[in-house]
């Protein structure tokens, strides 16, 4: 399970451990055989792309990309998992491959159907950053009743190149609150203590709730590794708030 840190009291930690387990991967070429492109299990597709050495996963008609971390299963299978600790894909080792989803926690028996062109990053303007935190705040309002400010600092939306994992860091914040506050327990504990949503840069991806405010870091210059999927977002909040997330 990738570690969340408690520092404090007051900040969770959502960074992974790449650079711990860069040795690892570097060193297990069996890794190598797991095979890029575009998968079909059951009524999902979704794309798998190598990323540097880590995974992106993106399924079809889904906005959000996850980073998957490749590590060893029991009986010489290869799990890859998203930065939350869940599993997110088995590999056995006769080179079966089982998907997890939401809605198929047992599994999906997954097949590779075409090639894929690996996701990037669009440049951003400063009018969609104000667009996508308007449109976050709008969806939360809608789904869960809550009224929250979403907004980042001028440091992360002045130049260009950062600006575009910004939004996608403020997104993922977005999705990982609304997956945390499906809850009602949880809706009802975020909206007496969060109001706003403050999109920051920093070493490495954490929350910290303060005055009111849920603060998500990100670290521009590590790319998709620099910021935390909605996934993890939505657990340490439930670490945060001492209510399971779903």
């Amino acid at each position: 399970m990738r570690a969340f840190a408690l520092l404090l009291g007051a900040f969770f930690v959502l960074a992974s451990v790449t650079q711990a387990r860069e040795p690892t991967y570097y060193s297990a070429p069996r890794f190598a055989d797991i095979a890029q492109g575009t998968y079909q299990a059951g009524d999902y597709h979704f794309t798998l792309d190598r990323y540097q050495n880590a995974f992106l996963l993106r399924y079809v008609g889904q906005p959000e990309i996850f980073v998957l971390y490749a590590d060893y299963g029991s009986m010489g299978a290869r799990v890859l998992q998203f930065d939350s600790g869940a599993i997110a894909i088995q590999i056995m080792g006769w080179g079966g491959m089982t998907v997890y989803t939401d809605d198929h926690p047992e599994g999906l028996p997954t097949s590779r159907v075409g090639d894929s062109t690996a996701p990037v990053l669009s440049a951003v303007s400063l009018a969609q950053i104000q667009s996508g935190a308007d449109d976050d705040g709008a969806r939360l309002s809608n789904n869960r009743g809550l009224k929250l400010a979403f907004q980042a600092d001028a440091s992360a939306v002045a130049d260009n190149a950062v600006r575009a994992l910004a939004l996608d860091t403020m997104d993922n914040a977005a999705r990982g609150i609304d997956r945390f506050t499906a809850n009602p327990a949880a809706r009802n504990a975020f909206g007496q203590r969060v109001s706003a949503v403050h999109i920051a840069i920093a070493d490495k991806p954490y929350i910290k709730i303060a005055d009111r405010v849920l603060i998500v870091t990100f670290n521009p210059r590590t790319g998709y590794f620099g910021r935390a999927s909605s996934k993890a977002i939505s657990f340490a909040l439930g670490k945060v708030f001492a209510i399971p997330s779903n």
